[in-house]
This record gives C-alpha cells, structure tokens and sequence, in this order.
C-alpha cells in the first residue's frame, strides 16, 4: 500500500533534522510515520505524532560529512534508480546489520517503503557512516541456534555492560572473548528459524533489546530482494542477533510478568496500535502484522496484543 501525500510531505520535511540526537539516540520520526501511515493512522494523529516528535530532534543543517555524503548517494540514485543503488551498496553493509542497534537496517528498509530517492540517501549515508563490523564471519555445524543461545545464556547471564544504550552494548560484548568463542554461525541456520527464536526470546522476556530483534528482522526480510548472497546475509543477521542477545540473556534469570492481553483481529490491533505515544511499540506492531503475513505464527499476534494490554491502548 503506497503512502499518502501527507505522510510523504511529512519525511520530507523531516530531512532536516539529523538521523541521531542526544548524543546517540536514533530519530525515529520517518520510521514512525511510516508505520502509523500503513496502519491506517488518520491525518491528525500523523501529524500530532510528527509536531510532538520533533521537539526532542536536531538539525541537520551544520551536518556537512553527512550531507555530503547524502548528496552524494542521492546524485547515485538519480542516475542508476533506487534498486540498483541498493544493490551495490547492500553488499558492502550487510556485515554491519547490528550498527546503531538495528537502527540503520531499519530505517533504509522502511525508506525503501517509502520509495523518497533522498529518504533512502539519508538511509544508507547514516549506515554507511556508523558501518562497524562485529566479527570475522564463521560457521559451524558443532551447534544449532538454540543451544547456540542456550550456551550464550550460560557464559553471559551475569555479565554487566558498562555502555549506556544498545548499541553501544552490543559493540562492548563484541570485544569479550567468552562471545567472541560463541559468535560462530550455526550453518543450517534458516530465516524461519531464525523468527521463531527471536520470537521466542521476546516472548519470554519482553525485553527492549530483544524487542529490535523483531523489528530487525522484518526490516531484513523487507530488504532481502536486495542481497545478492541470501545465505551470507543470513548469517551476518544472526550474528548480530546473537552480540544483541548477548546483552541481554541477563533477563532470564527473572520471570517476565504478563498481562491480560486482549484477542482482536489485524485490523483492531493496527487501528489500536496506531494510537500509541510509544514508537518502539508502533513500530513493533507493525513488523509483526507484516510478517505474520509471510509467516503466520500464532505468538506474532500474541506479542502485538500483550503490547496493547501493557499501554491500555
């Protein structure tokens, strides 16, 4: 479903504020906007949503380095089109999936939604500008995922991290010898498996790291027409789910209390969805509406329904 002139006069004005503010933190804005659009948002709400959002943003304006390179991918663009531009680029990004928490994947994959030449620009200038690999990639037949996981758990649970955000976290744990030993791909990982552990982590702990995981992979299933090589792309995902995960496999060591959730239907949860203040939340409801279309797993709705119970949406 395309979006509306709103939505898209909306991002574009957006352009001018920088991709990070707060020393770090991701602007979220065309993300959001694009999310609440295919929910169905009406225009007051994408507009409420957009005046309240800017407040905290920065501009982009004294932002040369990363104008000039927009501009840059931009002109590329113009010239070779959008699928040929992420066509080249893809290749040399995918060993960076986890840079700025997931945030720089995510945001390329609903600018591609999007289909704005310079969204896209701004997209892949903010990856390319944060691209910070985590390891050599390997892989192994020693173990699967699961026990993968499991074995990161037992080695990590009571780790501590000193860094502030995720990202930061996860290029933390990238050093530490005890991940670095597990970070080996298991070689018949597969996406559907992939989804159903990812889902499985959040489910259980409904952890905010583990959160990315979701709205992670959505965004790599959204860009994987643009992989060359599915298999490596893959792997590379999943070895920076795991450096994430291993941030976080401390949550397991407590119980994740539950709340009544309610049973509704995609419409009601997208329309319910949509009035929340909370764009992580918007954001995770709508990647698994997306890929419930693609893979109908039953705890997909559930995650979407425990969140509107969480919020009273």
């Amino acid at each position: 479903m395309k979006l509306s002139l709103l939505t898209n006069e909306l991002i574009s004005t957006g352009l001018k504020f920088q991709p990070t503010y707060q020393k770090g933190l991701t602007n979220h804005l065309p993300m959001t906007l694009v999310a609440l659009d295919q929910m169905g948002a009406e225009d007051e709400r994408l507009l409420g949503f957009y005046h309240q959002y800017i407040t905290q943003l920065e501009n982009v304006a004294r932002n040369d380095a990363f104008l000039s390179q927009a501009n840059k991918i931009e002109q590329l663009i113009k010239r070779s089109g959008i699928d040929a531009t992420l066509q080249q680029y893809l290749p040399k990004l995918i060993a960076s999936f986890a840079s700025q928490a997931f945030h720089c994947l995510i945001r390329l994959a609903y600018a591609v939604k999007s289909q704005q030449p310079r969204e896209i620009a701004y997209s892949l200038a903010y990856w390319e500008q944060n691209y910070r690999p985590l390891a050599p990639l390997a892989t192994t037949d020693s173990y699967n995922a699961a026990e993968q996981l499991k074995q990161l758990t037992q080695v990590l649970s009571t780790t501590s991290f000193h860094a502030d955000n995720i990202s930061e976290r996860i290029n933390e744990v990238a050093k530490r010898p005890n991940y670095l030993k597990l970070a080996t791909v298991p070689c018949d990982i597969t996406l559907e498996n992939a989804l159903q552990l990812i889902i499985k982590q959040y489910r259980t702990t409904n952890d905010f790291t583990l959160l990315h995981g979701i709205t992670a992979l959505h965004a790599f299933i959204e860009l994987s027409p643009y992989f060359s090589d599915q298999t490596t792309a893959l792997h590379w995902f999943w070895q920076s789910y795991t450096a994430a995960f291993a941030t976080a496999c401390h949550v397991f060591n407590h119980k994740s209390s539950q709340t009544s959730a309610p049973h509704l239907s995609w419409l009601e949860t997208l329309s319910r969805g949509s009035l929340s203040h909370n764009d992580h939340t918007i954001k995770l409801i709508y990647s698994c509406s997306e890929i419930y279309k693609r893979y109908p797993f039953a705890e997909l709705k559930q995650i979407a329904h425990q969140r509107i119970a969480q919020e009273g949406l």
